[in-house]
């Protein structure tokens, strides 16, 4: 009997299974937005109130690059965030404003402050545990605190996101190997919660993760 054309199967399985392990996420992941206020005298109160929507969906492609998609936002909220990894340039824009600013995510806008892990909470079935990194804004005086709440499910391939420095995104995803099932976002006077109820697997049109060309951009 030639064993060969077995052997050969097995190979073939073996690398395919290999490959399909380690291939980054693709797909969307839905998040319920809540936020909650510390005080009842917050500056702009009215704008945070309708600046994040109700809901966040975050594509991801198995590139690297992420696209955010605010829900239910108010006239002056955010319409969407983009990540594109070949630049490192983070996209951002707002409802009632013409332009897209951008910027280089390389450099590093917090200073750090502390680091703290543990044990979490069950989302969606899945075990979690947590990593918060609590940093500074020395230019805004602003106090950053993010926990950021991840089961290791689905897989990120953290190396497409070495180079985001900020906020930490690279230090959490080497840490998470995955996205957030829950990130709290303290910004000093409130906090954005995003915790998700629903995680899609799927192939997305790469036509998603554009910049649009017919609205002006600009990078600060």
């Amino acid at each position: 009997m030639n064993l060969r054309p077995f052997f050969l199967l097995l190979t073939i399985i073996i690398f395919a299974s290999f490959s399909t392990k380690t291939k980054s996420f693709e797909g969307i992941i839905t998040y319920k937005t809540e936020i909650k206020f510390k005080k009842e005298n917050v500056q702009y109160r009215d704008y945070f109130e309708q600046k994040f929507g109700d809901t966040l969906k975050v594509y991801y492609n198995e590139n690297g690059d992420i696209y955010k998609q605010f829900l239910n936002t108010g006239e002056r909220g955010y319409d969407f965030n983009l990540y594109f990894n070949t630049n490192n340039h983070y996209y951002a824009k707002w409802k009632n404003l013409d332009t897209i600013y951008h910027y280089n995510v390389s450099e590093q806008t917090l200073d750090f402050v502390n680091k703290t892990s543990g044990q979490s909470e069950n989302i969606l079935g899945r075990d979690c545990e947590y990593i918060q990194i609590e940093g500074f804004e020395p230019i805004g005086k602003q106090s950053v605190i993010q926990k950021y709440h991840y089961s290791g499910f689905p897989y990120l391939n953290s190396e497409l996101f070495k180079n985001f420095e900020d906020f930490y995104t690279n230090d959490l995803i080497d840490k998470a190997k995955s996205p957030f099932m829950k990130m709290e976002l303290d910004l000093g006077d409130y906090v954005v919660t995003y915790t998700a109820i629903k995680i899609e697997p799927k192939r997305l049109n790469l036509d998603i993760f554009k910049v649009p060309n017919d609205i002006p951009m600009k990078e600060y």
